[in-house]
């Protein structure tokens, strides 16, 4: 299940906010506690928040002024389609994606235009759902199968990170966080998410990765030959004239 292509044709449509999850507002303030740090080292014009859940984030912390939403059914400043984003090439410091991925039928498509709008050395912040954890567990279940975010299409960091180590981003920060399936309010496995988040570091229940657009050279630095013996310019009259020694 955690492994079929990306692209699908079957379409799931995004939720228009937080409170449309299980424990949507303790997990909103879950995710902006855990991005709050990484965006106070984010600078320039233009923050980009892809689809609702981003758009809705506190990013107070981050020092770029404009910060705009753009998602596909309302309920963001701008309503497009994120497979053709109407923005500029090389115009957007930083995006967001929560949960973007899991819930766009094109994830590919999505991130390459993501890196077509971002300037070199602009960042993007993923937000994804852990599929090898309690609430990937639980998204196996069919009677969750209309539910967000069981209904959400699961991809592994370690996928989404070669994704974008294939568009030339380079990962600088990641972490997991909510121990929890969401079955519960938060406050009957307060001390099991504790337990596991000590213990078992790797099963949390999202994911949040932040990736830098690598600078890459106008033009290719050609490698260097070094010649470690000169070389033998005739090596035939050298033979001959070694023969006739001999003789």
């Amino acid at each position: 299940m955690f492994f079929k292509p990306a692209f699908s044709n079957h379409r799931v449509l995004a939720p228009s906010g937080w409170q449309d999850l299980a424990q949507g507002d303790w997990l909103k303030d879950n995710v902006e506690q855990a991005i709050a740090p990484w965006l106070s080292h984010i600078f320039g014009y233009h923050l980009l928040k892809v689809g609702a859940l981003s758009h809705q984030l506190n990013t107070d912390k981050c020092l770029i002024k404009h910060q705009f939403g753009i998602a596909p059914g309302g309920g963001a400043d701008v309503v497009a389609d994120l497979s053709r984003l109407p923005l500029l090439e090389s115009s957007i410091d930083a995006s967001i994606l929560a949960l973007s991925l899991n819930f766009h039928h094109n994830p590919h498509q999505l991130l390459r235009e993501i890196n077509r709008v971002t300037v070199a050395g602009g960042h993007i912040l993923i937000i994804g759902i852990n599929p090898f954890s309690s609430l990937g567990l639980m998204s196996l279940n069919p009677q969750l199968s209309h539910k967000y975010p069981y209904n959400g299409r699961l991809y592994s960091q370690a996928r989404v990170q070669d994704w974008l180590a294939v568009l030339g981003f380079k990962i600088v920060a990641s972490k997991k966080l909510v121990y929890s399936s969401l079955l519960l309010k938060p406050h009957y496995t307060r001390y099991l998410q504790s337990f596991l988040s000590h213990n078992v570091p790797g099963i949390g229940s999202f994911y949040c990765i932040m990736a830098k657009k690598l600078v890459r050279p106008l033009t290719p630095v050609k490698p260097r030959w070094a010649m470690h013996s000169p070389p033998l310019l005739n090596p035939i009259t050298s033979m001959q004239s070694n023969q006739k020694q001999i003789k």
